[in-house]
């Protein structure tokens, strides 16, 4: 299986990277794009706007130079040398079953590719995709024919050729000996026109689209006002994204339920459904979505995000809220780290959005008397007074390399922040008690441990400076604790420094990670060739290929650079930014 997978993976590679072009386009062709021919009531939206332009900042991007880079020269001839028979068979098959190289396969989409779910009028919901080919429409047709020679051999099918607005239809229905168990698989089809390829489950879908084609309707998905906002908070310029990325959750299941697009039994449940979501607070989240840049100057790739929703927040949406706060790292986090997370989480007006929907449907009072008959047992503590309470919601992560040889054996350490050490201490010497940990002063703390996943892996606890710290590996925790001056802290890193004067003040929460000290220790493994004991299975795959034909890490690391996000308020929930450096 995993011979099959790398072969398939390198021949893709290879023909992919040979697709690509030295050169591309990076800005909107003016052509009519999916979005302004859609109807408004879309809720999945993914789309690649311009094909050429992905291609374009791929070649020229960190991942198309590592591609290119002599160094893995000698890696790419082993791994070809290895599988050449598997390559060529596979290179055969494809070009008999389609017609064409693999490559020139690839080549065939031009400029948009976009996927969507969509209703139209008289409640009809479907899947419909859109395809550029560009010059190449007697290689799609030929496929096509192919296709339709195929698929009208399947007893279930029947094909029928339709036209609509002088458009040539192409549908095939699904016999089912009753009704279909779901509107949604009872035909698809397709058609071609202008230089692009419409596949869809519903022949309606393909009517709209073609009714729309010149994307003049004033209810085209473009005038939805969330999918609107968010492209207009995320895009940096007119048609600048390399990808897409749009959902409406509520919507979406919403619709599906009301028209019967899950099958029958499913609609009667989801009825219920539907009616108690407004008391939890969740049909307030309107959508989320998601647009990747090419970057410029300092930024190899930028993608942002927003989550629209109603303000202010209820119920359950009161659960998911963050605060304001310092989110930069503390002096006990080194320049070792290869991962830091920041943020501020509003504890208490979560627990009491839950309590109040649990009394909503319960009664008054009744999460309030349930916590206290808990505290009456066990190690009798109270969940509200005793954990939540002494909670401040300050929420750090921060990731290291192992402190032992060998791969998985990065570490981790979460801290949580606390109101009072004495308090939170007495709390955790009580769990600890409960779950049998051992336990050793450590830098004038209870250090609490027990064995962690793998085999000389330890998970620590410790109550120390305002936090209560949980942390797998040994070496991380007493680092942390010790918080030594012979370590710079992580915030005087220049990688940091650079990652972090693109953080606002006014940020909910930050990220910064440096992809090659997370991928290094599985590389080095690799390279060493010593990596086949901790891959069970895998024999055949590592007898086969010569992984100590990689080059140095060094050699790799130079291409992965440093990453940040941050996520800050916006007037109409939540805004993200998350960016590659350059270098």
């Amino acid at each position: 299986m995993y011979r099959a997978l790398l072969t398939g993976v390198l021949t893709v590679s290879t023909t992919l990277a040979a697709a690509l072009p030295a050169h591309g386009q990076t800005g909107s062709t003016g052509r009519v794009l999916s979005d302004q021919i859609l109807p408004q009531d879309t809720y999945l939206y993914v789309s690649f706007p311009n094909i050429t332009a992905l291609k374009s900042h791929f070649t020229q991007a960190s991942v198309g130079q590592l591609w290119n880079d002599p160094a893995l020269d000698d890696f790419k001839a082993e791994v070809t040398n290895a599988f050449s028979n598997e390559l060529d068979e596979g290179l055969v098959q494809v070009q008999e079953a389609l017609g064409l190289t693999l490559l020139e396969f690839l080549q065939i989409p031009s400029g948009e590719i976009s996927m969507a779910v969509s209703k139209v009028s008289g409640n009809k919901m479907g899947l419909v995709i859109f395809m550029d080919f560009g010059d190449k429409e007697q290689q799609v047709q030929d496929l096509l024919a192919k296709a339709v020679e195929v698929l009208s051999q399947i007893p279930k099918l029947s094909h029928e050729d339709e036209v609509f607005d002088g458009t040539a239809l192409t549908m095939f229905q699904i016999q089912y000996p009753g009704k279909p168990p779901t509107p949604l698989a009872k035909e698809f089809g397709w058609f071609v026109k202008d230089g692009r390829l419409v596949i869809s489950n519903r022949g309606e879908l393909l009517e709209s689209a073609l009714t729309n084609w010149g994307g003049e309707a004033n209810d085209a998905f473009t005038s939805n006002e969330a999918y609107s906002y968010i492209m207009s908070r995320c895009q940096s310029g007119d048609r600048t994204s390399l990808s897409t990325f749009f959902l409406d959750p509520i919507g979406l299941v919403k619709d599906l339920i009301t028209t019967g697009s899950l099958g029958q039994q499913a609609t009667m449940g989801g009825g219920m459904l539907l009616s108690i979501l407004p008391m939890t607070g969740l049909n307030q989240l309107k959508a989320m979505g998601t647009i990747a840049e090419a970057g410029s100057g300092e930024f190899e790739s930028v993608q942002r995000s927003v989550f629209y929703s109603e303000q202010p927040p209820i119920a359950l949406m009161q659960v998911f809220q963050l605060d304001e706060g310092d989110q930069a790292p503390p002096a006990w986090v080194k320049e070792d780290a290869t991962t830091y997370i920041a943020l501020k989480w509003k504890i208490d007006d979560a627990f009491n959005a839950i309590e109040s929907l649990v009394d909503s449907f319960q009664g008054s009072g009744a999460v309030a008397e349930r916590l206290n008959q808990l505290a009456k047992s066990g190690p009798g503590l109270h969940v509200k007074k005793d954990i939540i309470d002494q909670l401040t919601g300050q929420i750090r992560l921060v990731g290291a390399p192992g402190g032992r040889a060998g791969y998985g054996g990065d570490q981790m350490l979460l801290a949580l922040g606390v109101r009072n050490d004495e308090s939170a201490a007495a709390v955790l010497s009580k769990i600890a008690d409960l779950l049998g940990m051992q336990s050793r002063e450590f830098q004038g703390a209870t250090l609490y441990e027990i064995e962690g996943p793998e085999a000389g892996q330890s998970v620590g606890v410790v109550v120390s400076g305002g936090q209560i710290m949980i942390g797998l590996g040994e070496s991380l925790m007493n680092q942390t604790l010790r918080n030594d001056d012979d370590i710079r802290p992580l915030s005087e890193s220049a990688d940091y420094r650079r990652v972090a004067q693109h953080f606002p003040a006014n940020a909910l929460s930050i990220q910064f990670s440096r992809p090659a000290e997370q991928y290094r220790s599985l590389y080095e493994m690799l390279q060493s060739g010593e990596a086949a004991d901790q891959f069970p299975g895998m024999d055949e795959l590592f007898d086969k290929v010569d992984f100590t034909t990689l080059p140095p890490f060094e050699a790799i690391a130079k291409y992965i650079h440093p990453a940040g996000s941050y996520a800050k308020k916006d007037e109409n929930g939540m805004f993200v930014e998350a960016f590659q450096l350059s270098e």
